[in-house]
């Protein structure tokens, strides 16, 4: 394993040239950043820098593992009694979540997924937008409000990936904690990627040699997670709320550009 740890980053380079990997490699330590600041778009950043110049697929198999554990150490940063007890208290959530998700990654091959990556663009922007310009979203009802999250979470995850999109919406409409809302967003996110890194082994892109690159990039990930986890101290819950939203008008935007350059 230390042998193919060694090689792994020499086969990668030769592969793809030094510059996409170190622009790769700035993604990755980017994206843990703003992971350690808000909580959440560490795939959205690293992803979409990474896929600029390497393969998407190939991108993507770098995340596997610090997505797993970045997802663990932000999780379990206020003690796993804590985290355990957000467990219990979003179990119906991430339930649905998870079976919807399988059940949307079989329904793939047949949907044109613009329409939807439409529609997730749009009531996004709004959302965010329109929090941003004083709106308050009144508590929804639970656990209804749960199951409707957690399906949609797992439709437009199993479609596009992006599960952690109407959970985000859920959170900031509940109004929750800092660390409540921090902590929640981790064991979601953590849950919901195993499905997909299970795909991911079973098609062949998580082989032996990105899955090493992918334990390498612990590193610049761990290093950018730690650096914004200090910003996210000194953040009050509502200057917290208010990056949150840029973030998420930002990836709406990205959701109605990738619609409409499939289109």
């Amino acid at each position: 394993m230390i042998d193919l740890l060694m090689a792994a980053p020499g086969a990668s380079i030769a592969q793809y040239g030094v510059v996409p990997m170190a622009i790769a490699t700035a993604g990755f330590f980017l994206g843990g950043c703003v992971k350690g600041s808000i909580g959440f778009a560490l795939p959205t950043i690293a992803v979409a820098i990474g896929a600029t110049v390497l393969p998407p697929e190939v991108a993507v198999a770098y995340l596997a593992l610090p997505s797993v554990v970045m997802n663990i150490w932000q999780g379990a940063r206020e003690g796993l009694a804590a985290a355990w007890h957000t467990f219990q208290e979003f179990r119906i959530l991430i339930g649905v979540m998870l079976v919807t998700l399988f059940a949307a990654t079989q329904l793939l091959p047949h949907l044109d997924t613009r329409e939807f990556s439409m529609i997730m663009g749009l009531g996004l922007s709004v959302f965010s937008i329109a929090q941003l310009f004083g709106w308050r979203p009144t508590s929804p009802p639970r656990p209804a409000a749960d199951i409707v999250a957690g399906v949609l979470g797992g439709f437009f995850g199993g479609i596009s990936g992006a599960w952690g999109v109407p959970i985000l919406m859920l959170l900031l409409s509940l109004d929750i904690p800092k660390k409540r809302f921090i902590r929640t967003c981790a064991i979601t996110f953590l849950l919901g990627s195993f499905p997909f890194i299970a795909g991911h082994v079973m098609t062949g892109v998580l082989n032996p040699q990105t899955v090493a690159v992918s334990a390498l990039m612990l590193v610049p990930v761990g290093i950018g997670m730690r650096l914004g986890q200090k910003v996210q101290d000194r953040l009050d819950s509502e200057r917290l709320r208010t990056l949150i939203l840029v973030v998420l008008v930002l990836a709406g935007a990205n959701f109605l550009r990738q619609a409409l350059v499939a289109g």
